[in-house]
């Protein structure tokens, strides 16, 4: 009987500490369980949409800014309605073209990151935000007609910033400085932590025009 009794002792606490760490994992922050996956993942790729435009003075155009992480490989790429372009930088060097129009590429072959492991500074970059602000709240809050759940922080003195969540998916990021009584958003359009290949990669056949800009700017130069 007693033997009977310690293994049903036994399994109520083992039960109650899975319910526990259950617990735990479900109250985690979304914000922090975001930052989390950068800790386990090697790629990542963040669209935010930074306004509009009058692109060539005229057209309206959202302004969107994309930044694409894969192994020790960065590819940063600009958007204003249909103009586009898009610079990466890799062990080969960094390279800039248009992927609308992808029959020429510009190279530079001296690369300032050259020997710095990427994905570590990204890292580094998750883990000092989440040791600069604390969690302090979440709530609902409408925005524009819609309901969005929002997640609070501070930076334990003058910095408030709030995420505001679709479902899982982080939609806006507000940050409030009481000392200087400034207000930033940041718009994001998708975070993925899935990449494609073909986002690092330079057109093939693409036509080499660096050798004849290159003259150019001397050219400039030279008469300058």
């Amino acid at each position: 009987m007693k033997k009977f009794l310690s293994i049903l002792l036994a399994a109520v606490v083992m039960m109650t500490s899975v319910f526990c760490v259950s617990a735990f994992a479900a109250e985690t922050p979304k914000a922090d369980a975001l930052l989390d996956r950068l800790e386990t993942e090697d790629e990542v790729l963040v669209t935010i949409n930074s306004g509009s435009t009058m692109l060539f003075g005229f057209l309206p155009s959202d302004i969107k800014n994309t930044v694409a992480v894969k192994g020790n490989s960065i590819a940063y790429e600009y958007t204003a309605g249909f103009l586009k372009v898009r610079v990466i930088a890799s062990e080969d060097g960094i390279y800039a073209f248009v992927p609308t129009l992808p029959f020429f590429f510009v190279k530079l072959d001296r690369n300032p990151l050259e020997g710095a492991d990427i994905w570590q500074l990204v890292k580094d970059a998750a883990n000092l935000t989440q040791g600069f602000i604390q969690y302090i709240d979440s709530y609902n809050e409408t925005v524009d007609g819609k309901e969005y759940f929002v997640e609070e922080y501070n930076d334990r003195e003058f910095v408030t910033s709030k995420f505001y969540f679709d479902g899982d998916n982080l939609v806006m990021l507000k940050v409030e400085d009481s000392s200087t009584h400034s207000i930033q958003y940041t718009y994001f359009d998708e975070i993925s932590f899935d990449v494609a290949d073909d986002f690092f990669k330079v057109p093939a056949n693409a036509f080499d025009l660096s050798p004849i800009l290159t003259g150019l700017i001397l050219s400039i130069i030279s008469v300058a």
